[in-house]
């Protein structure tokens, strides 16, 4: 049952935040796929504000990728740039030695010690999820925008045909409405239109 509800929210969150945002379906697509790309690079606490300068640069619709830098939070930290991380190490090659994170759990000190530690431990680290976050975030962001390109294409064209059917069906009913008016009261009262004796 809580996964039926997530994906509802999800197909909802689509249709209304992204299939049916009032722009060009490049422009949609291109703002979502900078979200998108922003949310596998390592740029936690300023993405939003780099998704919007971003598609501001690139002529894409504002609003429609902020959302989705959300989907990097303190939950999924972890499955978004650990990976980026191996993809990085895997580029560059493996003579980037690994951090050591005991070091930053057993840290002892003040705030700026601690901090100090982290930094220490981490800086190297920081060039592999650049480059992994890079790469694996350009390859998503092509695959996403060819995605909604095509989806709010699709969705624009059943939406126009819906409409042009309930318009069809509106000028049916009137004139089936005209044709019982001009036909007068005797035909009315008679649908069969054959005269009883």
């Amino acid at each position: 049952m809580p996964h039926r509800f997530v994906w509802n929210r999800m197909k909802n969150f689509f249709v209304h935040r992204v299939l049916h945002v009032d722009d060009t379906p490049h422009r949609i697509a291109l703002g979502v796929a900078i979200g998108i790309f922003v949310t596998w690079t390592p740029t936690v606490g300023f993405q939003m504000a780099l998704t919007v300068v971003l598609a501001w640069l690139l002529g894409a619709n504002k609003l429609v990728g902020v959302p989705f830098v959300w989907i990097s939070n303190p939950l999924t930290l972890v499955p978004i740039y650990l990976p980026n991380y191996y993809v990085g190490r895997w580029i560059l090659g493996s003579d980037v030695p690994r951090p050591d994170f005991g070091k930053v759990v057993n840290a002892t000190g003040g705030w700026m010690e601690r901090v100090s530690t982290w930094w220490s431990v981490t800086w190297h680290a920081f060039l592999p999820l650049c480059v992994g976050g890079l790469l694996v975030g350009l390859i998503l962001a092509a695959l996403v925008y060819f995605a909604t390109y095509h989806a709010v294409v699709i969705y624009r064209r059943k939406i126009h045909a819906f409409h042009l059917n309930r318009i069809e069906r509106k000028r049916r009913r009137q004139e089936a409405h005209a044709t019982n008016q001009a036909a007068g009261p005797e035909a009315r009262a008679d649908p069969t239109g054959v005269k009883q004796d």
